[in-house]
Protein backbone atom coordinates (compact mmCIF):
# COMPACT_ATOMS: atom_id res chain seq x y z
CA UNK A 1 0.00 0.00 0.00
CA UNK A 2 1.58 3.33 -1.05
CA UNK A 3 1.76 5.72 1.68
CA UNK A 4 0.40 9.29 0.27
CA UNK A 5 2.49 11.17 2.94
CA UNK A 6 5.36 10.98 1.40
CA UNK A 7 4.42 12.85 -1.94
CA UNK A 8 1.76 15.46 -1.19
CA UNK A 9 1.05 15.31 2.61
CA UNK A 10 -2.04 17.56 3.02
CA UNK A 11 -4.00 16.91 -0.58
CA UNK A 12 -6.28 14.16 1.12
CA UNK A 13 -7.41 16.79 4.37
CA UNK A 14 -10.26 19.31 4.36
CA UNK A 15 -8.59 22.71 4.09
CA UNK A 16 -9.46 23.48 7.81
CA UNK A 17 -6.96 20.07 8.85
CA UNK A 18 -4.80 21.00 5.97
CA UNK A 19 -4.24 24.53 7.75
CA UNK A 20 -4.13 23.50 11.50
CA UNK A 21 -1.25 21.05 10.27
CA UNK A 22 0.28 23.29 8.15
CA UNK A 23 0.54 26.10 11.35
CA UNK A 24 1.60 23.08 13.85
CA UNK A 25 4.14 22.36 11.38
CA UNK A 26 5.38 26.29 11.38
CA UNK A 27 5.24 26.40 15.36
CA UNK A 28 6.95 23.34 15.53
CA UNK A 29 10.18 24.98 13.29
CA UNK A 30 10.05 28.03 15.02
CA UNK A 31 9.92 26.06 18.17
CA UNK A 32 12.94 24.22 16.96
CA UNK A 33 14.63 27.65 15.79
CA UNK A 34 14.08 29.04 19.45
CA UNK A 35 15.71 26.15 21.00
CA UNK A 36 18.77 26.27 18.92
CA UNK A 37 19.23 29.85 19.63
CA UNK A 38 18.11 29.20 23.37
CA UNK A 39 21.35 26.49 22.99
CA UNK A 40 23.34 28.62 21.90
CA UNK A 41 22.83 31.56 24.05
CA UNK A 42 23.80 28.71 26.56
CA UNK A 43 26.80 27.59 25.00
CA UNK A 44 28.29 30.62 24.83
CA UNK A 45 26.95 32.03 28.81
CA UNK A 46 28.78 28.30 29.66
CA UNK A 47 32.09 29.34 28.13
CA UNK A 48 32.13 32.70 29.37
CA UNK A 49 31.68 30.97 32.77
CA UNK A 50 34.41 28.64 32.39
CA UNK A 51 36.62 31.89 31.74
CA UNK A 52 39.46 31.58 34.62
CA UNK A 53 39.13 34.35 37.37
CA UNK A 54 42.76 35.83 38.92
CA UNK A 55 43.30 37.30 42.09
CA UNK A 56 43.52 41.29 41.09
CA UNK A 57 46.09 42.59 40.99
CA UNK A 58 47.91 43.78 44.44
CA UNK A 59 47.33 48.29 45.10
CA UNK A 60 48.68 50.17 47.35
CA UNK A 61 46.96 50.39 50.45
CA UNK A 62 46.05 46.83 50.12
CA UNK A 63 46.78 44.01 52.89
CA UNK A 64 47.19 40.78 51.65
CA UNK A 65 48.16 37.35 53.99
CA UNK A 66 48.81 34.21 51.96
CA UNK A 67 48.35 31.01 53.38
CA UNK A 68 50.03 28.51 50.88
CA UNK A 69 48.65 25.46 50.48
CA UNK A 70 51.45 22.41 49.59
CA UNK A 71 49.91 19.70 51.94
CA UNK A 72 53.58 19.35 53.46
CA UNK A 73 53.90 22.25 55.63
CA UNK A 74 53.10 25.70 56.76
CA UNK A 75 53.51 28.62 54.79
CA UNK A 76 52.51 32.13 54.50
CA UNK A 77 52.88 35.19 52.35
CA UNK A 78 52.38 38.92 53.93
CA UNK A 79 51.75 41.92 51.67
CA UNK A 80 51.70 45.40 54.04
CA UNK A 81 50.07 48.45 52.36
CA UNK A 82 52.90 49.66 51.49
CA UNK A 83 54.29 46.60 49.32
CA UNK A 84 56.15 45.55 52.45
CA UNK A 85 56.73 41.81 52.04
CA UNK A 86 57.13 39.05 54.26
CA UNK A 87 57.08 35.14 55.01
CA UNK A 88 56.06 33.15 57.72
CA UNK A 89 57.09 29.67 57.71
CA UNK A 90 58.22 27.51 54.67
CA UNK A 91 57.65 23.83 55.73
CA UNK A 92 58.16 20.29 54.43
CA UNK A 93 57.52 17.32 56.44
CA UNK A 94 58.49 14.86 53.33
CA UNK A 95 55.83 12.41 54.25
CA UNK A 96 54.67 10.34 51.38
CA UNK A 97 50.96 9.59 53.23
CA UNK A 98 49.97 13.63 53.07
CA UNK A 99 49.07 14.43 49.33
CA UNK A 100 51.35 17.26 47.26
CA UNK A 101 49.95 20.43 45.76
CA UNK A 102 49.76 21.00 43.08
CA UNK A 103 51.95 17.80 42.72
CA UNK A 104 55.44 16.04 43.19
CA UNK A 105 57.10 17.39 40.38
CA UNK A 106 59.04 19.98 42.41
CA UNK A 107 60.03 19.96 45.89
CA UNK A 108 57.65 21.68 48.49
CA UNK A 109 60.05 24.45 49.07
CA UNK A 110 60.58 25.35 45.46
CA UNK A 111 56.67 25.51 44.92
CA UNK A 112 56.27 27.74 47.64
CA UNK A 113 59.30 30.01 46.20
CA UNK A 114 57.31 29.96 42.71
CA UNK A 115 53.93 31.09 44.30
CA UNK A 116 55.72 33.33 46.45
CA UNK A 117 57.75 34.80 43.16
CA UNK A 118 54.36 34.76 41.60
CA UNK A 119 52.96 37.54 43.76
CA UNK A 120 55.97 39.52 44.51
CA UNK A 121 55.98 39.95 40.52
CA UNK A 122 52.95 42.13 40.58
CA UNK A 123 54.77 44.41 43.40
CA UNK A 124 56.66 47.43 42.07
CA UNK A 125 60.60 46.61 42.21
CA UNK A 126 60.09 43.81 44.32
CA UNK A 127 62.48 40.79 43.84
CA UNK A 128 63.50 40.05 47.17
CA UNK A 129 61.78 39.61 50.41
CA UNK A 130 61.59 41.94 53.38
CA UNK A 131 61.20 39.75 56.19
CA UNK A 132 61.50 36.16 56.51
CA UNK A 133 60.28 34.25 59.88
CA UNK A 134 59.97 30.71 61.37
CA UNK A 135 57.67 30.10 63.98
CA UNK A 136 59.45 27.29 65.34
CA UNK A 137 62.10 24.85 64.24
CA UNK A 138 59.99 21.43 63.25
CA UNK A 139 60.14 19.93 60.21
CA UNK A 140 56.25 21.38 58.45
CA UNK A 141 57.66 24.90 59.00
CA UNK A 142 61.86 24.58 58.02
CA UNK A 143 62.19 21.24 56.37
CA UNK A 144 63.22 18.04 56.70
CA UNK A 145 66.80 15.77 56.38
CA UNK A 146 64.41 13.02 54.89
CA UNK A 147 64.08 14.53 51.17
CA UNK A 148 66.91 17.15 51.50
CA UNK A 149 68.94 17.49 48.17
CA UNK A 150 71.98 18.85 47.95
CA UNK A 151 72.76 22.56 47.77
CA UNK A 152 75.31 24.92 46.20
CA UNK A 153 76.00 26.44 49.15
CA UNK A 154 77.66 24.00 51.92
CA UNK A 155 73.97 23.45 53.49
CA UNK A 156 70.68 21.06 52.49
CA UNK A 157 67.62 22.00 50.37
CA UNK A 158 64.50 21.67 51.74
CA UNK A 159 61.35 24.07 53.26
CA UNK A 160 62.75 27.61 53.82
CA UNK A 161 66.45 26.56 53.04
CA UNK A 162 65.55 26.06 49.90
CA UNK A 163 63.09 29.18 49.85
CA UNK A 164 66.23 31.12 50.59
CA UNK A 165 68.31 29.76 48.12
CA UNK A 166 65.74 30.69 45.33
CA UNK A 167 64.87 34.10 47.16
CA UNK A 168 67.17 36.91 49.05
CA UNK A 169 65.76 37.93 52.84
CA UNK A 170 66.54 40.89 53.50
CA UNK A 171 65.78 40.21 56.68
CA UNK A 172 65.62 36.80 58.96
CA UNK A 173 64.65 36.20 62.09
CA UNK A 174 63.65 33.01 64.26
CA UNK A 175 63.49 32.20 68.12
CA UNK A 176 67.11 31.10 68.41
CA UNK A 177 69.53 33.16 66.38
CA UNK A 178 72.35 33.42 66.78
CA UNK A 179 72.92 31.16 69.88
CA UNK A 180 70.06 28.60 69.50
CA UNK A 181 70.46 27.61 72.99
CA UNK A 182 67.06 27.53 74.77
CA UNK A 183 66.13 25.45 76.63
CA UNK A 184 69.50 23.53 75.95
CA UNK A 185 71.47 23.45 72.64
CA UNK A 186 70.78 19.56 72.53
CA UNK A 187 67.01 20.49 72.70
CA UNK A 188 67.17 22.59 69.72
CA UNK A 189 69.00 20.25 68.19
CA UNK A 190 66.43 17.89 68.83
CA UNK A 191 64.13 19.35 67.52
CA UNK A 192 64.17 18.58 63.68
CA UNK A 193 66.95 15.50 63.63
CA UNK A 194 69.34 16.02 60.92
CA UNK A 195 68.10 19.27 59.58
CA UNK A 196 68.59 21.60 62.20
CA UNK A 197 72.30 21.82 61.47
CA UNK A 198 72.00 21.96 57.92
CA UNK A 199 69.46 25.21 59.18
CA UNK A 200 72.05 26.90 60.99
CA UNK A 201 74.22 26.69 58.11
CA UNK A 202 71.84 28.06 55.72
CA UNK A 203 71.33 31.49 58.35
CA UNK A 204 74.87 31.76 58.84
CA UNK A 205 75.49 31.89 54.99
CA UNK A 206 72.62 34.28 54.84
CA UNK A 207 73.96 36.57 57.34
CA UNK A 208 77.14 36.80 55.85
CA UNK A 209 75.59 37.33 52.09
CA UNK A 210 73.61 40.40 52.90
CA UNK A 211 71.18 39.37 55.71
CA UNK A 212 70.27 40.77 58.53
CA UNK A 213 70.01 37.68 61.10
CA UNK A 214 67.90 38.36 64.59
CA UNK A 215 66.34 37.23 67.40
CA UNK A 216 62.67 37.46 67.98
CA UNK A 217 61.99 40.13 70.16
CA UNK A 218 58.98 39.09 72.42
CA UNK A 219 57.00 42.46 73.44
CA UNK A 220 58.21 44.38 70.09
CA UNK A 221 56.66 46.29 67.99
CA UNK A 222 59.36 47.55 65.70
CA UNK A 223 60.60 44.51 64.52
CA UNK A 224 58.71 43.83 61.60
CA UNK A 225 58.06 47.39 60.33
CA UNK A 226 57.11 48.81 56.80
CA UNK A 227 60.67 49.53 54.88
CA UNK A 228 58.40 51.79 51.57
CA UNK A 229 56.23 54.14 53.15
CA UNK A 230 56.33 53.96 56.55
CA UNK A 231 54.97 57.27 58.03
CA UNK A 232 51.79 57.13 55.79
CA UNK A 233 50.77 53.90 58.11
CA UNK A 234 52.60 54.81 61.16
CA UNK A 235 49.09 55.37 62.95
CA UNK A 236 46.99 52.23 60.88
CA UNK A 237 49.29 49.60 60.88
CA UNK A 238 51.34 47.38 63.52
CA UNK A 239 52.85 43.92 63.72
CA UNK A 240 53.44 42.96 67.67
CA UNK A 241 55.18 40.41 69.05
CA UNK A 242 53.76 38.06 71.49
CA UNK A 243 55.42 35.53 72.51
CA UNK A 244 58.66 33.22 72.19
CA UNK A 245 60.80 30.49 74.11
CA UNK A 246 58.15 30.63 76.63
CA UNK A 247 57.42 33.93 77.33
CA UNK A 248 54.64 36.66 77.14
CA UNK A 249 54.65 40.20 76.37
CA UNK A 250 52.91 41.81 79.37
CA UNK A 251 50.95 44.29 77.25
CA UNK A 252 52.70 47.34 78.30
CA UNK A 253 56.07 48.39 76.50
CA UNK A 254 58.54 45.50 75.71
CA UNK A 255 58.31 44.06 78.84
CA UNK A 256 57.71 39.90 78.70
CA UNK A 257 57.31 37.24 81.55
CA UNK A 258 57.27 33.90 81.57
CA UNK A 259 54.44 31.22 81.36
CA UNK A 260 55.56 28.65 83.14
CA UNK A 261 57.30 28.24 86.24
CA UNK A 262 58.71 24.22 86.00
CA UNK A 263 61.17 22.70 83.63
CA UNK A 264 61.11 24.43 80.01
CA UNK A 265 63.45 21.03 79.34
CA UNK A 266 60.34 19.42 79.70
CA UNK A 267 58.77 21.19 76.68
CA UNK A 268 58.72 20.04 73.30
CA UNK A 269 58.93 22.80 70.36
CA UNK A 270 56.06 23.83 69.83
CA UNK A 271 55.99 25.47 73.37
CA UNK A 272 58.52 27.72 71.86
CA UNK A 273 57.03 29.04 68.97
CA UNK A 274 56.54 32.73 68.01
CA UNK A 275 52.99 34.60 67.58
CA UNK A 276 52.12 38.01 66.09
CA UNK A 277 49.22 39.75 66.31
CA UNK A 278 48.83 42.02 62.78
CA UNK A 279 46.32 45.13 62.90
CA UNK A 280 45.82 47.49 60.28
CA UNK A 281 42.77 49.89 61.00
CA UNK A 282 39.58 47.71 62.21
CA UNK A 283 41.16 44.49 61.16
CA UNK A 284 43.92 42.07 63.01
CA UNK A 285 44.88 39.18 62.16
CA UNK A 286 46.91 36.44 64.77
CA UNK A 287 49.43 33.81 64.14
CA UNK A 288 51.10 31.29 66.71
CA UNK A 289 52.56 28.38 64.86
CA UNK A 290 52.16 25.65 66.65
CA UNK A 291 51.70 27.27 70.02
CA UNK A 292 49.71 25.25 72.57
CA UNK A 293 46.61 25.15 74.74
CA UNK A 294 46.31 22.33 76.73
CA UNK A 295 48.12 19.73 78.54
CA UNK A 296 48.76 16.35 76.47
CA UNK A 297 49.52 12.89 78.12
CA UNK A 298 52.28 12.24 75.18
CA UNK A 299 53.98 15.10 77.01
CA UNK A 300 56.11 15.62 79.99
CA UNK A 301 55.84 18.99 80.80
CA UNK A 302 52.01 20.14 82.40
CA UNK A 303 52.18 23.14 82.01
CA UNK A 304 51.75 23.35 78.10
CA UNK A 305 48.41 25.94 78.39
CA UNK A 306 50.34 28.99 76.85
CA UNK A 307 47.03 30.19 75.02
CA UNK A 308 45.40 31.61 77.50
CA UNK A 309 47.90 33.50 78.77
CA UNK A 310 48.92 34.77 74.80
CA UNK A 311 45.11 35.64 74.78
CA UNK A 312 45.02 37.83 77.68
CA UNK A 313 47.52 40.24 75.51
CA UNK A 314 46.18 39.51 71.97
CA UNK A 315 42.76 40.58 72.54
CA UNK A 316 39.99 39.94 70.00
CA UNK A 317 41.40 39.25 66.40
CA UNK A 318 39.33 39.52 62.80
CA UNK A 319 41.45 36.64 61.36
CA UNK A 320 42.69 33.84 63.24
CA UNK A 321 45.19 31.32 62.16
CA UNK A 322 45.05 27.84 63.92
CA UNK A 323 47.75 26.79 66.50
CA UNK A 324 49.16 23.80 65.57
CA UNK A 325 46.58 22.71 62.65
CA UNK A 326 44.05 22.80 64.65
CA UNK A 327 45.66 19.78 66.78
CA UNK A 328 44.55 17.93 70.24
CA UNK A 329 46.06 20.44 72.30
CA UNK A 330 44.41 23.77 70.33
CA UNK A 331 42.04 26.27 70.65
CA UNK A 332 40.83 25.81 74.00
CA UNK A 333 37.81 27.52 74.99
CA UNK A 334 39.09 30.47 76.95
CA UNK A 335 41.62 31.87 73.74
CA UNK A 336 38.30 31.02 71.28
CA UNK A 337 36.45 33.16 73.67
CA UNK A 338 39.15 35.71 74.05
CA UNK A 339 40.23 36.21 69.84
CA UNK A 340 36.86 35.54 69.43
CA UNK A 341 37.77 35.35 65.88
CA UNK A 342 35.41 35.83 62.30
CA UNK A 343 37.72 33.81 60.21
CA UNK A 344 40.18 30.89 61.48
CA UNK A 345 41.96 29.10 59.12
CA UNK A 346 43.75 26.03 59.19
CA UNK A 347 47.25 25.09 57.59
CA UNK A 348 46.76 21.57 57.50
CA UNK A 349 49.21 18.91 56.22
CA UNK A 350 47.68 15.77 57.71
CA UNK A 351 44.49 13.54 58.18
CA UNK A 352 44.85 15.03 61.35
CA UNK A 353 44.40 18.63 60.72
CA UNK A 354 42.32 19.65 62.44
CA UNK A 355 41.13 16.69 64.70
CA UNK A 356 36.91 16.04 65.18
CA UNK A 357 36.99 16.94 68.95
CA UNK A 358 38.94 20.57 67.86
CA UNK A 359 36.37 21.51 65.25
CA UNK A 360 33.85 19.83 67.45
CA UNK A 361 34.95 22.91 69.86
CA UNK A 362 35.50 25.95 67.51
CA UNK A 363 32.20 25.15 65.89
CA UNK A 364 30.26 24.92 69.30
CA UNK A 365 28.29 28.18 69.83
CA UNK A 366 27.97 27.21 73.58
CA UNK A 367 31.76 27.14 73.68
CA UNK A 368 32.53 30.74 72.15
CA UNK A 369 29.81 32.70 70.14
CA UNK A 370 29.37 35.04 66.96
CA UNK A 371 29.43 34.55 63.25
CA UNK A 372 32.83 32.64 62.10
CA UNK A 373 33.77 31.07 58.59
CA UNK A 374 36.34 28.52 58.31
CA UNK A 375 38.96 28.27 55.83
CA UNK A 376 41.74 25.11 55.34
CA UNK A 377 44.31 24.65 52.77
CA UNK A 378 43.85 20.87 52.03
CA UNK A 379 40.73 18.67 52.18
CA UNK A 380 43.42 15.31 53.53
CA UNK A 381 40.84 15.47 56.90
CA UNK A 382 37.41 14.98 55.31
CA UNK A 383 37.01 11.59 55.86
CA UNK A 384 38.26 11.57 59.47
CA UNK A 385 36.29 14.50 60.43
CA UNK A 386 33.23 13.45 58.47
CA UNK A 387 31.07 15.23 56.32
CA UNK A 388 28.97 16.82 58.87
CA UNK A 389 32.22 18.94 60.52
CA UNK A 390 33.70 19.21 57.12
CA UNK A 391 30.44 21.09 55.30
CA UNK A 392 31.75 24.12 58.01
CA UNK A 393 34.71 24.60 55.46
CA UNK A 394 34.87 26.43 52.31
CA UNK A 395 36.37 25.62 49.56
CA UNK A 396 39.85 24.47 50.03
CA UNK A 397 43.17 25.95 48.31
CA UNK A 398 45.45 28.96 48.64
CA UNK A 399 43.71 31.35 51.07
CA UNK A 400 44.30 34.97 50.63
CA UNK A 401 42.87 37.32 53.39
CA UNK A 402 42.39 40.94 51.21
CA UNK A 403 42.08 43.86 53.29
CA UNK A 404 41.02 47.31 51.77
CA UNK A 405 42.48 50.63 52.22
CA UNK A 406 41.88 52.02 55.39
CA UNK A 407 41.67 48.65 57.28
CA UNK A 408 38.20 48.54 57.27
CA UNK A 409 36.73 45.98 54.78
CA UNK A 410 38.43 42.38 53.87
CA UNK A 411 37.76 40.02 51.52
CA UNK A 412 38.86 36.17 51.38
CA UNK A 413 39.76 34.15 47.72
CA UNK A 414 40.78 30.89 47.45
CA UNK A 415 42.79 29.83 44.97
CA UNK A 416 42.92 26.22 43.46
CA UNK A 417 46.27 24.76 44.91
CA UNK A 418 46.23 21.93 42.18
CA UNK A 419 46.91 24.90 39.45
CA UNK A 420 49.67 26.87 38.78
CA UNK A 421 48.30 29.74 37.41
CA UNK A 422 46.32 29.92 41.18
CA UNK A 423 42.90 30.78 39.54
CA UNK A 424 39.94 31.63 41.95
CA UNK A 425 38.20 28.74 42.99
CA UNK A 426 35.86 30.56 45.92
CA UNK A 427 35.39 34.33 47.04
CA UNK A 428 33.34 35.75 49.57
CA UNK A 429 31.64 38.61 49.87
CA UNK A 430 33.26 42.41 51.09
CA UNK A 431 33.23 42.15 54.82
CA UNK A 432 32.86 45.85 56.81
CA UNK A 433 34.34 46.06 60.10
Amino acid sequence: MQCFFRRKPFQHFPPLIKFALTKRNTNHIKMKTRLLTFALMMSAVGTYAQTPEYLPTWQEGYLDIHTIATGRGDAALIVMPDGTTMMIDAGDNAKAKDTQHPDASKMPGEWQAIYIKHFLSQLPDKENLDYAMVTHLHNDHIGTAKDMIPGEHGFGLSGITQVGSLLHFNTFVDRGYPDYDFPSRGKVLGADKGFIEEYMKFVNYSAANGTDAQKFQVGSNSQFTMVNDPKKYAKSFEIRNLCANGEVWTGKGKKSVKMYSGDPLLFDENMNSCAIRLRYGKFSYYNGGDLSGGNWPLYKSQERDFETPVAKVCGKVTVMKANHHGYFDTCNAFFMQTLSPKVIVIDARSENHPVASTMTRITDPQVWRGDRDYYITVDQSREKLGEKLWSNFKPWGHIVIRVYPGGNSYQIFVLDADTTDYRVKYKSEIVTL
